[in-house]
């Protein structure tokens, strides 16, 4: 299995069946205008700048998720994640994307 899929995620595939749809979470690489281009700029200002950087790093992996006949369900700006609902057997090819740092199965926040 990809080294980018978390354990938690490889358990879950081995239990489902290829056409399953599994929730996913896509933790994206950092895009490299996201902080350098921001330093000058005021609070509000960076946080735009962040989102638009954010949309343009997203764009071709949202893209990779509807051609893998999955579908986004949701986005996190600020951790540069993006939610997907994806077929089983499209997950490791999902998880070569250049832009994926991870794909993990959703699970709640817990404090430390």
């Amino acid at each position: 299995m990809s080294t980018k899929i978390s354990e938690k995620l490889t358990e879950k595939l081995e239990g489902t069946s290829a056409s399953d749809l599994l929730d996913v979470i896509i933790e994206l690489h950092p895009h490299a205008e996201s902080a350098a281009a921001t330093d000058t700029l005021s609070r509000s200002e960076k946080v735009a700048a962040l989102k638009e950087a954010y949309a343009r790093n997203v764009a071709p992996v949202e893209e990779a998720v509807r051609e893998a006949g999955g579908e986004v369900t949701g986005h996190a700006w600020i951790n540069q994640t993006v939610r997907a609902r994806v077929p089983a057997d499209r997950v490791k090819e999902l998880s070569e994307h250049e832009r994926v740092a991870v794909l993990d199965a959703p699970h709640p926040i817990e404090a430390e």
